[in-house]
């Protein structure tokens, strides 16, 4: 029987048997981790308000039998300022939908928990939580190895510096030039500025991402092509997409309907 304990995000909880719950965190130690909260449902006391999503709490838990029983959980951080904040609060939802679908289960993996409880801190406090969205985003690809070079055309080899407008196919990582774009397929154009921003995100270390910032008119594109990269690799439609369609319309931020359904049509 193996005990041990991890400072972890909650990501999600539901009901389990008759009086427990099954919880998925992203912990510090082990990635994904899904623990048993025994009688959670029925105590006021031992679980109290410790399983709300995007917490952070320290977890002790006890592997039996290939199951993860969750024996103890202290509540570190509720960030309740983000939680006041309707829209900062959908975006920490979405990255914490994105987090559970691509971390994998039992891995350890400390840089991507590190950014998710960064990008939770920072969302509480930034005055502009969705440049904070993108630069997670953006950081998560590269941390899970998704990223692609986007150093030229994809087609004809063209080099960055030899012009300002590009054009990138988030979903499958292409970029191309003007003399490449296709027909009927969805583009994100990024300039030159843009695009040397997106490399310098790669060098520099996680406390500094957050002093870089898109341009106004930037932000709300490059996080569609970003959620559209994230349902083409995962094959499944955003959950919380429906909240940001509520509120988000203000920010400049609107889901086409043809995109709802790419995860289904690009299995078809």
């Amino acid at each position: 029987m193996k005990t041990f304990e991890t400072d972890a995000i909650v990501l999600s909880t539901r009901d389990y048997g008759e009086s427990d719950r099954l919880v998925t965190f992203h912990s510090a130690g082990f990635g994904r981790l899904r623990g048993i909260a025994k009688g959670a449902r029925r105590s006021r006391k031992r679980f109290a308000n410790v399983f709300e999503p995007c917490s952070l709490v320290r977890v002790e838990c006890r592997e039996r039998n290939s199951f993860i029983w969750i024996e103890a959980c202290k509540l570190v951080e509720p960030y309740l300022p983000m939680r006041a904040d309707i829209e900062k609060w959908a975006y920490a939802a979405l990255f914490s939908e994105i987090i559970l679908e691509m971390v994998p289960e039992g891995e350890s993996h400390l840089d991507p928990f590190l950014l998710h409880k960064e990008t939770l801190e920072r969302l509480e406090r930034d005055k502009d939580p969705q440049n904070v969205l993108v630069l997670a985003l953006l950081r998560f690809q590269f941390l899970m190895g998704y990223m692609p070079a986007l150093d030229g055309c994809a087609i004809c080899k063209r080099k960055l510096k030899t012009a300002n407008k590009w054009f990138w196919q988030a979903a499958d990582g292409k970029l191309v030039c003007e003399d490449h774009i296709c027909p009927n397929t969805s583009y994100v154009a990024l300039d030159s500025g843009t695009l040397a921003l997106i490399h310098y995100l790669r060098k520099i270390p996680l406390e500094r991402t957050w002093r870089l910032r898109m341009r106004r008119e930037i932000k709300a594109p490059l996080l569609m092509g970003l959620l559209d990269w994230f349902c083409y690799h995962t094959r499944k439609e955003i959950q919380s997409i429906k909240v940001l369609e509520q509120i988000l319309p203000s920010c400049g931020f609107s889901w086409p309907a043809n995109r709802k359904d790419s995860a289904r049509q690009r299995d078809s």
